[in-house]
C-alpha cells in the first residue's frame, strides 16, 4: 500500500486483494473510491458472502464514520484501487453538531435494519443479487482477511 498526502486528506493506492478493512475493525474512517473496485463481504466461519461491489465515485465506512462503532463488514481491493481516506476527525472540524447528531440517528437506524435483514434472512425480489464466491475463492478471502488480523494484531475473523 502507498500513501500520500494532500489537501482533501490522505491518497491510498490499494493493490488487488489487499484488505481495507474487517467486520469489528475499530477504524472509524470515510473512504472515497477515486478509481478500482471494492468487494464488500461478511463471513460465518470459513464461509464467505459477498455483499455488494463498490466502483469508482462510490464511498464505504460512512456507518463507523459517523457513530464510531466496529466495522460491520469486510472490504477487499477487487482490483487495483486508489481511495481517498476521510478521518473520522473531520466530522468535529467540517460538520455542524445538528448535522452530526441527525446522521448519528440516520446509522443508528440503518445497523437496526442491517441486523433484521441479516436476521431474517429477507431478500429483496428482482433485484440483481451479487454472484457467490467459488469455495477457491472463499477460501483465498479467508486466507487474506486471517493473514490481515493477525498482521494487525486483531482477532480471528472466525
Amino acid at each position: 500500500m502507498s500513501k500520500s498526502t494532500g489537501n482533501k486528506g490522505l491518497t491510498l493506492n490499494l493493490k488487488k486483494d489487499e484488505v481495507v478493512c474487517v467486520g469489528g475493525e475499530k477504524n472509524f474512517d470515510l473512504y472515497i473510491i477515486v478509481k478500482g473496485k471494492l468487494l464488500i463481504m461478511v463471513n460465518k466461519g470459513t464461509q464467505i458472502t459477498p455483499l455488494a461491489y463498490l466502483n469508482e465515485g462510490e464511498y464505504m465506512g460512512e456507518l463507523s464514520f459517523f457513530d464510531q462503532k466496529p466495522r460491520s463488514a469486510h472490504v477487499v481491493c477487487a482490483e487495483d484501487t486508489t481511495l481517498i481516506k476521510i478521518p473520522v476527525e473531520e466530522i468535529n472540524k467540517q460538520f455542524p453538531k445538528w448535522l452530526t447528531t441527525m446522521a448519528v440517528s440516520i446509522t443508528s437506524r440503518l445497523r437496526k435494519v442491517d441486523e433484521l435483514i441479516g436476521a431474517k434472512g429477507i431478500r429483496k425480489q428482482k433485484v440483481d443479487s451479487v454472484k457467490p464466491l467459488s469455495i477457491d475463492e472463499q477460501r483465498k478471502f479467508f486466507q487474506i482477511l486471517e493473514d490481515y488480523t493477525k498482521e494487525k494484531g486483531l482477532s480471528s475473523i472466525k
